[in-house]
């Protein structure tokens, strides 16, 4: 019985991360960003909600104080004003989502333009299925 529940518990995790796939992100960001393809919500509509890992390559240190190493964030991206807002947003002390949860917040923020050359604008092409139309200066 025991060999059985380590058995599940081994493939319970292994199909969990292998979910994520890792996002190709081409500027120097100090992380490494990866998607759950998926789970897009909402795919070809107006508005899609996408969730997005980061697994930073330098312990990070949050406004509160707590070091964290990776950080999930629930994304709504506006597919057709191009923009976004983060919807939820929570950190791990250790990489891929594990660990303790440093922090956990809720409150959507406000929608933001999608930038030239960032990781936003990565995970925006990805989320709505598109390349940019066009470009915020």
């Amino acid at each position: 019985m025991k060999k059985l529940t380590m058995l599940i518990l081994l493939l319970s995790s292994t199909s969990a991360l292998a979910a994520w796939s890792e996002l190709p992100v081409t500027n120097a960001t100090g992380a490494t960003v990866f998607i759950d393809l998926g789970k897009i919500r909402n795919k070809g509509m107006p508005k899609v909600k996408m969730q997005h890992l980061i697994n930073f390559h330098q312990q990070e240190t949050n406004a509160s104080g707590h070091a964290y190493k990776s950080a999930k964030e629930l994304v709504e991206y506006d597919c057709e004003e191009e923009h976004y807002r983060v919807l939820a947003e929570s950190q791990y002390s250790s990489a891929m989502g594990k660990g303790k949860v440093v922090s956990f917040t809720n409150n959507a923020r406000q929608w933001e333009p999608v930038e030239l050359d960032t990781i936003e604008e990565t995970l925006w092409e990805t989320a709505c299925a598109k390349e940019r139309i066009t470009r915020h200066d």
